[in-house]
């Protein structure tokens, strides 16, 4: 996307993630940490801060440019609000765009197909963790 080679509707690998916290109105804690969204930064030649971006709901066709994926630990995105309005809540699901696809098809052990909430099939990653 920041190079100016997909646009949203050619990217096809998301991760779906869950909202554990909203400690305060500008911050969304999410269960997809840096095992899971890699810690690569996004290249380009637009502005990409941040760890990803966030799509507020399963069918949402556009990121939710309110939504800054600004720190990861090992197991969790701090996320930072940026507008009012954002009506996201514990239990919440979202689905996160990494930075890097190639990065997070090597940290997880399957990958689901889904359209929008219809679960197609799982996908065994038969690569993963196979760095040479």
């Amino acid at each position: 996307m920041a190079l100016g080679a997909a646009s949203w509707d050619d990217c096809a690998l998301t991760v779906l993630a869950r909202v554990v916290s909203r400690p305060s109105p500008d911050r969304i804690i999410l269960d997809s940490g840096s095992k899971t969204l890699s810690t690569d930064q996004a290249r380009g030649f637009a502005d990409c801060p941040g760890f990803g971006v966030v799509f507020a709901g399963l069918d949402t066709p556009r990121p939710d440019e309110s939504l800054l994926v600004e720190r990861l630990s090992e197991e969790h995105a701090t996320v930072r609000v940026l507008g009012a309005g954002c009506g996201l809540k514990p239990g919440d699901l979202v689905r996160v765009l990494p930075n890097h696809a190639c990065v997070v098809s090597n940290l997880v052990d399957s990958v689901w197909l889904v359209n929008g909430e219809a679960v197609l099939d799982e996908l065994p990653v038969a690569a993963r963790g196979r760095i040479a």
